[in-house]
């Protein structure tokens, strides 16, 4: 009756697209105030435009695997409520659930649980990688716009009134470059773990969910057994 009430199906996909609605809303108002142009603008390296092309790809990652967790989770929750059917349908569960059914011993019902959690959350350690190179992708633009400033100072003598208007200018060129690249890879950064964090939590759910399956399945199993003398698989 728990899960009943407490399943939400497509759950971790729905997440998603919340999460996804409400960064695009965010880029609209930036958008609508300036934000975006005066970054790019004002971004001579392009890597804010490169950090921007990866935060892309790897929310449509994201949006894969939460539908993939997703109709994982479904079926782990169709089977829940009909346990005396067979596993037929191609699942990351499926080769757990029927080594609990074959009578596997708890060692390796350990074992199989293990590399059912690896499977289902091993394409995440790339996604949690990409989040951590786009802060240092920022951090590059940076060390590039401070560079930028330095070098229009060195090998100065003397200046004059169009020489301070111009270094003004490749100073400013070089802060704006540094601020912007900064924050674009701050905040995509901080976005796309936001992602990742909710894929982890979903499959650590479907994992917990599989294994109180099987840990189910196999204490019906001992219950028939004692009860009528037979093993039910």
């Amino acid at each position: 009756m728990t899960s009943e009430t407490s399943f939400i199906p497509y759950q971790a996909f729905l997440y998603w697209l919340l999460l996804a609605g409400l960064i695009l809303f965010g880029f609209y108002l930036a958008l609508d105030l300036g934000l975006v142009a005066g970054i790019v603008n004002n971004d001579a390296t392009r890597l804010s435009l490169i950090i921007a092309l990866i935060f892309i790809v790897s929310s449509s990652h994201c949006a894969w695997r939460s539908w993939v967790i997703s109709r994982q989770s479904n079926l782990i929750e169709n089977l829940a409520e009909k346990p005396g059917e067979t596993v037929s349908e191609q699942s990351l569960a499926r080769d757990y659930l029927q080594a609990v059914r074959g009578g596997r011993t708890e060692a390796d019902s350990a074992q199989l649980a293990e590399v059912l959690a690896e499977t289902i959350r091993g394409s995440h350690k790339v996604g949690w990688f990409i989040v951590g190179a786009l802060i240092k992708l920022g951090l590059l633009g940076t060390v590039i716009g401070f560079v930028l400033m330095l070098r229009s100072v060195s090998g100065l003598d003397s200046l004059d009134i169009a020489d301070i208007k111009q270094l003004m200018q490749q100073m400013t060129q070089g802060m704006g470059i540094a601020m912007n690249t900064t924050l674009v890879g701050l905040v995509c950064s901080l976005l796309l773990g936001l992602q990742y964090l909710l894929l982890d939590r979903s499959a650590d759910r479907f994992v917990v969910s599989t294994i109180n399956l099987g840990q189910r399945w196999r204490a019906d199993q001992a219950s028939n057994s004692s009860g009528d003398g037979r093993g039910a698989v």
